[in-house]
């Protein structure tokens, strides 16, 4: 049977996604990229979008961010700030005067800017390495987005982004995982809940 918990799968999608070639991740990174700009995004007034970690091959959101711009002006966007020590993340305006610093995972972060309250977020693009299909991620296994997501109104759409298929389940998510409503992959777009 294929290995179902949190911790080999995270093991098994970080070592499978950091094996792909450059021409293998920018071929899938585009399709996915292509995926993102179908989904309907005008009622969205506030998204969140995570940033690439360098190094890591994960999904271009500083494409998916262009193309919100281009193609939706008037949608906020919102970065994530780690607050150290705490396990928390505050969420700022991401815009043209926006200076982003890497943090001490190497994620891009804003320095300053507007706050925004979970409750204010429409959408949340996440960030994972695995997915199952009800909709269940494994992140990199600091729990900041399941706390995120809790303060999130529960009518916020939850978006993952992954390079690969779901699996057929996680042996073990536990209570406080929030589950998504969409996952996004270069071959097609998971829904799950009542999503149409």
């Amino acid at each position: 049977m294929y290995p179902s918990t949190k911790q080999t799968l995270r093991k098994i999608y970080r070592e499978k996604r950091m094996g792909l070639s450059t021409e293998e991740f920018q071929h899938l990174n585009g399709q996915l990229i292509a995926r993102v700009e179908t989904l309907e995004m005008a009622p969205w007034q506030t998204v969140h979008l995570f940033l690439p970690i360098a190094g890591n091959k994960e999904p271009d959101t500083y494409a998916i961010a262009d193309g919100l711009r281009q193609r939706h002006p008037d949608i906020r966007i919102v970065l994530p700030k780690t607050e150290q020590g705490t396990r928390q993340m505050s969420h700022l305006v991401w815009d043209a005067w926006t200076t982003l610093v890497p943090n001490r995972w190497g994620i891009p972060e804003p320095l300053g800017g507007t706050a925004v309250q979970p409750r204010e977020i429409d959408a949340v693009f996440l960030p994972l390495l695995a997915f199952d299909e009800q909709g269940n991620r494994i992140g990199y296994g600091k729990g900041f987005y399941d706390r995120f997501l809790a303060e999130c109104r529960p009518t916020a759409t939850k978006v993952g982004l992954s390079l690969f298929d779901a699996v057929e389940s996680i042996s073990d998510v536990s209570p406080h995982d929030v589950a998504m409503d969409l996952c996004v992959t270069p071959t097609r777009i998971w829904r799950f809940n009542t999503i149409p």
